[in-house]
């Protein structure tokens, strides 16, 4: 057995992207732990219900705190008051993506904070 790619994977957003990257994550053994954060107690309760990771938080800045791999799965529109939040608590040579299916309006809003 190989040894994961990331010690820790934080999942922030949890909709129909976020959980399948989990899926796949888990599956693939590319992590050592999965943080899931979200921002419904009700959505979050259903994540930890199909057993998507091994933590789970409704407090984004939890969630990435030693995370290698952050993936940010919201709303574009969303981006930069995540970023916004999570910005004091990235490790610090973290890598940060995104799933938003436009990269400038992304990056625009991102960037004054990471």
């Amino acid at each position: 057995m190989t040894s994961p790619m990331f010690e820790k994977i934080a999942l922030v957003g949890i909709g129909l992207i976020g959980s399948s990257l989990a899926r796949v994550i888990r599956r693939e053994g590319l992590a050592r732990h999965v943080a899931i954060s979200t921002r419904s107690a009700a959505t979050l309760a259903r994540a930890e219900e199909l057993g998507l990771g091994d933590s789970y938080t409704t407090d984004a800045r939890e969630a990435v705190r030693d995370a290698d791999l952050v993936i940010v799965s919201v709303p574009v529109g969303s981006s930069g008051a995540v970023a916004e939040e999570i910005a004091p608590a990235l490790k610090p040579g973290a890598i940060l993506t995104d799933v938003g299916s436009t990269k400038a309006s992304v990056i625009a809003q991102m960037q004054p904070y990471v």
